[in-house]
């Protein structure tokens, strides 16, 4: 299965061209790191839209599900399921309980539409099997694991199929619900700087790298400073039984996204052809919307 997450709403005859199994989208208040933002009254329509071009629709759910939120996200999760969404990526096990809420409710079960994606937490096949076993529909495995530990994971796990992996794409450095950018510019004394969801860089003392940065009303966020492309990877990963892939175009536009995935595809569908196919990792250099300040 090839998943491919969207940047935005723009380009998307070349998403639907290229025929993805599932296409990940935003909600708001679910959604976290997501610009491909649909509102509630427009999601009935987006899933009937991709579903008659045979692809999935799948929400990013990652906010962190706070108490005083709570009966929002119930109520728009609950409507996005009615709406026909086909999954959710979660970070809060809270949706877990909203799950078993609405199956209570409507007598119809729906854990297994919740794709456990804590962005680094899930990192054995042992941690992937506790959430399979609860009946979720996938686990995400964390992005900064190697190969083997990838394959491992998948040799472990009760269910290979459902591990997920992101093959391409920028992943999170790390997640935080505190204003940092806001409190460090007040702190130089140079808040006049500051701007919500403005994309800053950060650079570690000890490192070259320059990692994306921004705040915006769910907190701060940090991505690596390179795309990850795991091409080289692949029919190991597809050997080891893992059967979900993901691309992440946020950043990066659906039409990288859409190169990728046709790439992979190939890939995965002609693998005696490998030598023919520039599979390589590629060293990115700094995307042009990263400015440089500190």
């Amino acid at each position: 299965m090839l998943i491919l997450a969207l940047d935005t709403f723009e380009d998307l005859e070349p998403v639907l061209e290229s025929q993805p199994d599932a296409v990940v989208i935003g909600l708001d208040p679910l959604s976290a790191r997501s610009r491909a933002i649909a509102t509630l009254d427009q999601l009935p329509e987006m899933v009937r839209f991709f579903h008659d071009h045979n692809i999935q629709t799948l929400i990013n759910a990652q906010a962190m599900v706070e108490e005083k939120l709570y009966p929002e996200i119930q109520t728009t999760f609950f409507a996005a399921l009615d709406a026909g969404a086909d999954g959710f990526y979660i970070a809060d096990d809270g949706y877990i309980t909203m799950a078993d809420e609405y199956e209570q409710k409507t007598g119809t079960p729906v854990r297994n539409k919740l794709i456990i994606q804590p962005e680094t937490l899930i990192c054995s096949g042992e941690d992937a099997s506790f959430y399979l076993d609860l009946g979720l529909q996938a686990a995400s495995l964390g992005h900064e694991l190697s190969l083997k530990e990838m394959v491992d994971a998948a040799h472990t796990s009760i269910r290979p199929d459902g591990i997920e992996v992101l093959i391409a794409g920028l992943y999170t450095w790390m997640e935080s619900r505190r204003p940092l950018v806001e409190n460090y510019l007040r702190y130089i004394e140079r808040s006049d700087r500051f701007e919500e969801g403005r994309i800053y860089t950060i650079q570690e003392q000890l490192r070259e790298a320059r990692l994306p940065i921004w705040q915006d009303e769910k907190g701060t966020h940090v991505l690596a400073d390179q795309p990850l492309q795991a091409g080289a990877h692949l029919l190991a990963l597809q050997n080891a039984g893992i059967g979900r892939f993901r691309i992440d175009a946020f950043l990066k536009g659906n039409v990288w996204g859409v190169q990728l995935l046709k790439k992979y595809r190939a890939l995965l569908e002609h693998p005696k052809r490998a030598e023919s196919f520039d599979i390589q990792p590629t060293i990115f250099a700094a995307p042009s919307w990263i400015r440089k300040e500190k």
